[in-house]
């Protein structure tokens, strides 16, 4: 018999948690409530969230980004993109999402804003698009030196970086000092585009894959980008970089030079990494490391876990 009072109304919303307690709710529901939970954030809960997100140490903001992939449909996702920041959201999608979700996530409509309309409609009015974005590129038979800083607004944190490009604009080596974490700024269409041109220079599996990644320097063009293998990029080598935004997060400089070799190919078969960390305090170095990966799929990188990170901090 049904519910006399229910009968023939609609289901109610699934009651929201408060938004401290959100991220733990959201982790621990099955999918169906996660769901429903998702459904049910307005602008406000979705903002109340994303303060919540922000306030995670990096690894379990993206730990739960994870989860989600794993729980909500396309269009929810793309909801939680504020809270979370597309990037995040986009590679918790490619890690842990289905062929499906990956495809329905991407095609998903995305409407840009007036001043990026309007852009557009100049580059098409001139005959351009975002791939005829200018190269930094050295004269033929050289080499040439490209330098970038980027400002966090919020805490006026600097990071450097300089690249060496050959006279085709390829990335010979990268290095830089990190002391920030662009963790909610998105990528740019002419960086999504030009993400596209450095894979289109490698094979099938490849990505435009960052030297420096993105959530460091933010968008940078082709001067920081390879045709990167896939499970490459976004297996040992977003370890690699997970481990640089950890130590950053406990308050350390990571001083990061990168080689690819070999040199002046459209595809480079070998990337050499050594990273050092410094208190800047006073400059003295806390850990240095080491590594050296194949462009290629089943590369694995070992991090160092917070803990350890603690102790040397406390023993240097």
């Amino acid at each position: 018999m049904s519910d006399p009072i229910h009968a023939g109304l609609p289901a109610r919303p699934a009651p929201l948690p408060p938004p401290a307690a959100l991220p733990q709710a959201l982790r621990d529901a099955p999918a169906p409530l996660a769901r429903a939970q998702v459904d049910a954030l307005d602008r406000d809960g979705v903002q109340a969230l994303g303060d919540e997100v922000a306030a995670l140490p990096l690894a379990e903001r993206e730990s739960l980004a994870n989860e989600l992939a794993g729980k909500l449909d396309a269009p929810q996702l793309r909801k939680l993109e504020p809270a979370f920041g597309r990037d995040t959201i986009a590679e918790a999608v490619e890690r842990r999402g289905g062929p499906e979700l990956r495809e329905a996530y991407a095609a998903l409509p995305r409407e840009d804003g007036p001043v990026a309309r309007f852009v557009d409609g100049i580059q098409r009015a001139l005959g351009l698009s975002a791939d005829d974005a200018p190269v930094d590129r050295a004269d033929p038979g050289q080499t040439r030196e490209v330098s970038a800083s980027v400002t966090n607004p919020d805490g006026g944190e600097i990071n450097d970086a300089t690249w060496t490009v050959d006279d085709q604009g390829r990335p010979l080596h990268a290095e830089g000092t990190l002391r920030t974490v662009f963790s909610e700024i998105d990528r740019s269409d002419a960086e999504t585009a030009a993400q596209r041109t450095a894979a289109d220079r490698g094979i099938d599996g490849d990505q435009g894959g960052h030297l420096l990644g993105h959530r460091f320097v933010t968008d940078q063009g082709l001067k920081n980008l390879f045709p990167q293998n896939g499970n490459f990029n976004m297996g040992a080598y977003k370890t690699l970089e997970n481990e640089w935004a950890a130590w950053i997060d406990k308050g350390m400089d990571v001083r990061v030079s990168i080689d690819l070799s070999p040199r002046e190919a459209d595809r480079p078969d070998r990337v050499r990494i050594s990273y050092e960390v410094l208190d800047p305090a006073d400059g003295h170095r806390v850990y240095d490391q080491r590594v050296s990966f194949d462009n290629r799929a089943g590369q694995s990188y070992d991090r160092i876990d917070t803990g350890e990170m603690d102790g040397l901090i406390a023993a240097s």
